[in-house]
């Protein structure tokens, strides 16, 4: 990823074919991954109701009328919860937000994606231990931030799909020219340049100033 950004122009559209599949292919991956994670928890928690979400974490032990017996989640196994998915969502929504930021997006919604998807992952690993202490609101809120990491996952993901195989496809038949490269290091290296690389003339006047 770094060396991506370090390739001046470079584009999500302006990639040669083999990274353009392997990149998709992770895409692909994470949209599947979405899918996946919508039926475990269906099927996990028996449901998408606030009832289903509260009892997957309190248990149903003093239900005598229950079906399926469900003990309670103790602050071992929540802990384990989250040592389990705070890294790997985290790092997942890291790579896909970096994807995003190779795109035309504006810097606007990049950032309310960015904002959305970590804050999501927040509340969706602490809701479990409010559900716990007998929050009202938590089952819900754990069902919210669950679908908004799942949100940002997929849209992230479809926007990066777009703009490698069909975004410049639409561009060309009207007739519109490719969006400059974003330049993380030196953002406004490109409107400064003309036809040279970005963050050469920054490199140039490092040099000038060092004779």
């Amino acid at each position: 990823m770094t060396r991506f950004y370090k390739q001046a122009g470079f584009t999500l559209a302006r990639a040669n074919p083999s990274t353009r599949v392997l990149i998709s292919l992770f895409l692909i991956s994470v949209l599947a991954g979405c899918f996946d994670a919508i039926l475990q928890y269906s099927q996990r928690a028996g449901g998408f109701s606030d009832h289903n979400a509260r009892e997957w974490i309190v248990g149903n032990e003093t239900d005598i009328d229950a079906e399926e017996l469900i003990p309670a989640k103790s602050s071992r196994e929540l802990l384990s919860l989250v040592h389990d998915h705070i890294f790997s969502l985290a790092i997942l929504l890291f790579v896909v937000l970096h994807l995003v930021e190779l795109t035309p997006w504006n810097d606007g919604p990049k950032i309310v994606l960015s904002l959305l998807g970590y804050g999501s992952l927040v509340f969706m690993l602490a809701s479990p231990w409010w559900i716990r202490d007998g929050g009202t609101v938590a089952p819900l809120l754990m069902r919210v931030a669950g679908s908004g990491m799942i949100l940002v996952l997929t849209c992230g993901s479809l926007a990066c799909l777009d703009e490698l195989w069909w975004a410049p496809r639409r561009r060309r038949r009207l007739g519109k020219s490719e969006p400059e490269a974003p330049s993380p290091l030196f953002p406004g290296a490109g409107k400064r340049s003309s036809g040279c690389p970005l963050g050469h003339d920054t490199e140039q006047a490092e040099e000038n100033g060092d004779s």
